[in-house]
């Protein structure tokens, strides 16, 4: 199972999503690979932001070596499993759709974008994530036995 992450800029949510998912995936000893981006060019080539870091370092996850990429069309191909954080990002998704069946992997969740806020947006960012990472694994483990 290969899974992507993908906000709007690569540098808050999805970075927390993807630490947070392979720490836990890690802990289960599953197979799986996970991996993170961002719709825009923004933040392209930058690490995470200081409030993501700070979050996930308090949290146990280690994201310093994250680096912002940007979404391609291609990952489509490459990941069984695209999660939008957003239906903001979903929409930005569609820039990069070639073929309406590549949406067949696409699902979207909700979780609030923190870069406004202050630290504590970050928490509340960070507890949404994990605990819908611990959803998720029940759910694709539910599927694939």
């Amino acid at each position: 199972m290969k899974i992507l992450f993908t906000c709007l800029g690569n540098i808050c949510r999805s970075p927390i999503a993807e630490g947070v998912l392979r720490k836990k995936i890690s802990a289960l000893d599953l197979p799986w690979q996970v991996a993170s981006n961002g719709t825009n060019r923004f933040h392209k080539g930058e690490p995470a932001d200081p409030r993501t870091i700070s979050v996930c370092k308090k949290n146990g996850v280690d994201i310093n070596s994250h680096i912002a990429r940007r979404f391609k069309t291609s990952d489509f191909k490459e990941y069984d499993l695209i999660i939008c954080m957003a239906e903001d990002v979903f929409d930005e998704l569609q820039q990069f759709v070639t073929d309406n069946a590549q949406l067949k992997k696409v699902v979207v969740k909700s979780i609030k974008d923190p870069w406004y806020g202050n630290q504590d947006g970050f928490d509340e960012c960070y507890q949404a994530i994990a605990n819908y990472c611990d959803i998720l694994i029940d759910e694709i483990r539910a599927l694939k036995p």
